[in-house]
């Protein structure tokens, strides 16, 4: 299971930095004509193209953080704790407070593999669209000035350009959403685990009736 809480992290790098390393090969396409391409590629080839691209994302995360950090909303762990802390409150008396993420995801990675495998997921793909919300930023940036200095097909470029950038923009909010679901699932599991059977029953008990 350890396994495959890797592959999350492998794939989320490698499928952002695909499109990073496909904006580098387009830029040099233009540049000078490439020996091969994708569809000419033999199996060793594909190999290192995706090791590249790996790496590549692994690098371009830290930048697309930066770019992520534009729609953040302010203080959303600390939100996202108040949130549930008043509902736990209401339905069984329960308190929490806001705790480093990191070290509650090693608790839950800890106590239940599979409880850790979902929430991971969330982590991962909110990473991967990041990164390729940043790559689909800088194809947009790529059309855009190819349209002010290379093009003649005005109306073929601002479409690739604009498309880009509302992707881009699409999937960076979809990023800030699976992040919440990070967090978010990263305290129930937690509270999941620590909680007593009975506790737990509370919650689907029947209210009184008034």
């Amino acid at each position: 299971m350890s396994f495959k809480l890797g592959l999350y992290d492998f794939f989320a790098q490698l499928i952002g930095g695909s499109f990073f390393l496909a904006a580098i090969l387009y830029v040099l396409q233009k540049v000078m004509p490439l020996p091969i391409t994708i569809l000419d590629a033999s199996a060793s080839q594909l190999v290192i193209l995706g090791t590249v691209a790996y790496v590549v994302g692994y690098a371009a995360s830290r930048i697309a953080y930066y770019w992520y950090g534009l729609w953040l909303p302010e203080n959303l762990h600390g939100r996202i704790v108040e949130s549930l802390s008043h509902e736990l409150r209401a339905k069984m008396n329960v308190e929490i407070r806001e705790l480093d993420w990191y070290t509650l995801a090693a608790f839950i990675k800890k106590h239940n593999l599979d409880m850790a495998q979902d929430v991971v997921q969330y982590h991962a793909v909110s990473m991967m669209l990041r990164s390729t919300s940043l790559g689909l930023l800088v194809f947009a940036a790529i059309f855009f000035i190819e349209l002010i200095f290379f093009t003649s097909n005005i109306a073929g470029q601002i479409l690739l350009s604009v498309t880009c950038l509302v992707t881009s923009i699409l999937l960076i909010q979809e990023a800030v959403r699976y992040h919440e679901f990070f967090f978010r699932s990263i305290y129930q599991s937690v509270i999941a685990l620590l909680l007593e059977a009975d506790q737990l029953s509370t919650m689907f008990k029947d209210k009184p009736a008034a």
